[in-house]
């Protein structure tokens, strides 16, 4: 939709004399639809006589951008960045970085700004210097050659253009485009630590932060402890945000000694980025020091505290799996925010069977029915890491009504997790509830899902109480079921009994075809596995008015055809 404004008028009064109307006529166009003709007209006002005009063209093109991204309007903007008017200069800086933000392949693209870009890095007007860096970045320059000279601007006597310039290597470390100059960068960024000014200061961290392992040095380590205790809360967040950038390499006793202190800082922003550094650390900082503390942040009145402090804790493992970290992470079962329990139940998950007590168990499969999709996931998931010890009638039970669950993941989750339960107790009782409730999943139409269930009830050692309730569904009053538990019997051939034996022949007259075929499958399974004495037992059940006589008799001798 249009803005309502008419430019065949204001294009005519582009050519007045009178720099004032020239000027009112560039402002009404910015406002105008961006149509071609328009831009060309800007574009051309870039190169008026009066200083005030060529400022607001560039101002105006600014305004129309992304249709201003045109070779032509980028080559005059780039000429304006040597205007002798610090006011044109800083229109066109700001226009070229706006363009780059929408359009960084069109600047990129052009040579001659590409060039003008870096020349502006020394011009004498901060905010000029400052728009210069920020467009550079935005074009994706960063070029070896353009990252000496922005360190030539990190000593920039503009707080502005020092913390600009430090964004543009933080992004140049990001992009990997920085791997020549690092020795340098490192040595001027440390000096940007110690700035007067505080955003300087978080901008040095967050730079040393992007260059990630390879910024783990013992004077750069040393440097963003001491910026641990910087008198601005922003300048601490962003020393220990760059310091869980670099993770287990900067994990050194005075490293993780100062993150723990920095966990009972006032400021709650502070307190999560140590609590998430000390999770990337992992159990390289599962101090007694850094354990008690993340234990106590569980309770913190703010919730995204509480949630890092979960994550740290759970990176840390086997390491963190103390009483009272259990018990902690276990209470957080109940807490009111989602992600908190979310990551609660994901860090008892990753402290396996050390955490697997009776009550963490039954916490963890009461949140199998959470209102929140990603804590039932967890739940689920962490009960699949605990081992025998989770394998309970009522943790099975739950498991498998999982496996009803709307959302696939969590089904996907719930089936894994009973497979892991029953691999832990091997040689164990295997439920019958559970195995009915696999059965069931069988019927799901996500494939991945009947995949894993299938992997559970192949490797299942069935107690004859399992063997006989997947026998059960072959009376169910749905085929897919009714072929489905043929199909697992015959998986579970060695475990067969006479009765089951019973039931599948009587399966080989089921009106569905599926389960006609998937019976004769199983006994022919069961005929070459099954022990001699339930083969006996079988023909010994079977008289000559047994209308399943022949069928059992040409099984026995071999002579039955599947």
């Amino acid at each position: 939709m249009g803005r309502a404004i008419n430019p065949e008028r204001h294009l005519r009064r582009l050519q007045s004399r009178s720099p004032s109307v020239r000027l009112d006529a560039v402002r009404a166009l910015s406002r105008a639809d961006a149509t071609p003709e328009v831009v060309r007209a800007l574009a051309g006002r870039l190169g008026d006589e009066d200083a005030e005009v060529r400022a607001a063209a560039a101002e105006a093109l600014k305004a129309h951008n992304p249709p201003a991204a045109t070779p032509e309007v980028l080559r005059a903007l780039a000429e304006r960045l040597g205007d002798a008017d610090a006011r044109v200069r800083r229109a066109a800086a700001r226009a070229l970085w706006r363009i780059a933000c929408f359009r960084p392949d069109a600047v990129a693209a052009r040579p001659e700004v590409l060039q003008a870009l870096p020349e502006r890095l020394r011009d004498e007007d901060g905010d000029v210097r400052r728009t210069a860096v920020r467009a550079l970045v935005r074009a994706g320059a960063e070029a070896t050659e353009v990252l000496r000279t922005f360190l030539e601007r990190l000593g920039d006597e503009s707080r502005d253009v020092r913390a600009a310039v430090a964004e543009a290597v933080e992004r140049a470390f990001t992009t990997g485009a920085a791997s020549d100059a690092v020795g340098p960068i490192f040595e001027t960024l440390l000096a940007l630590l110690r700035d007067e000014a505080w955003g300087v200061r978080c901008a040095a961290a967050r730079a040393l932060g992007a260059a990630g392992r390879a910024a783990a040095r013992p004077e750069v380590l040393r440097a963003l402890t001491e910026r641990l205790g910087d008198e601005d809360a922003d300048v601490r967040r962003s020393a220990a945000d760059a310091l869980g950038r670099m993770g287990k390499a900067a994990a050194t006793p005075e490293v993780v000694g100062a993150l723990a202190e920095r966990l009972g800082d006032g400021d709650a922003d502070v307190r999560r980025s140590a609590a998430d550094a000390l999770s990337r650390m992992g159990p390289a900082a599962a101090t007694p020091e850094v354990v008690r503390n993340l234990t106590e942040r569980l309770r913190d009145d703010v919730s995204i505290v509480r949630y890092w402090a979960a994550r740290a804790l759970g990176s840390m493992g086997g390491a963190a799996a103390t009483p009272e970290v259990v018990g902690a992470l276990a209470e957080r079962l109940g807490d009111e925010r989602e992600s908190v329990r979310e990551a609660a139940a994901w860090a008892l998950g990753e402290m396996g069977a050390a955490a697997a007590t009776p009550e963490v168990v039954r916490a963890l499969a009461g949140r199998l029915r959470d209102v929140d999709a990603h804590v039932r996931r967890s739940a689920a998931g962490a009960l699949g890491r605990m081992g025998a010890s989770a394998a309970a009638p009522e943790v099975l039970r739950a498991l498998a009504g999982c496996l009803r669950d709307a959302n696939p993941t969590i089904r996907r989750t719930a089936a894994w997790s009973l497979r892991k339960l029953t691999e832990a107790a091997a040689g164990e009782e295997t439920r019958p509830e559970a195995v009915r409730a696999v059965l069931r999943g069988l019927r799901d139409g996500d494939r991945r899902l009947r995949e894993g269930l299938a992997r559970i009830l192949r490797g299942a050692a069935y107690a004859p109480e399992a063997v006989r309730a997947v026998a059960g569904c072959l009376h169910d009053g749905d085929p897919r079921l009714r072929a489905a538990a043929a199909r697992v019997l015959g998986w579970a051939a060695r475990a067969a009994s006479p009765e089951v034996v019973r039931d599948l022949f009587g399966s080989l007259r089921d009106p569905d075809g599926r389960v006609r075929r998937a019976a004769a499958e199983a006994l022919g399974r069961i005929r070459e596995a099954a022990p001699r004495e339930v083969v006996g037992e079988v023909l010994k059940r079977t008289d000559g008015d047994d209308p399943l006589a022949p069928e059992v008799t040409a099984w026995i001798l071999g002579g039955w055809k599947e």
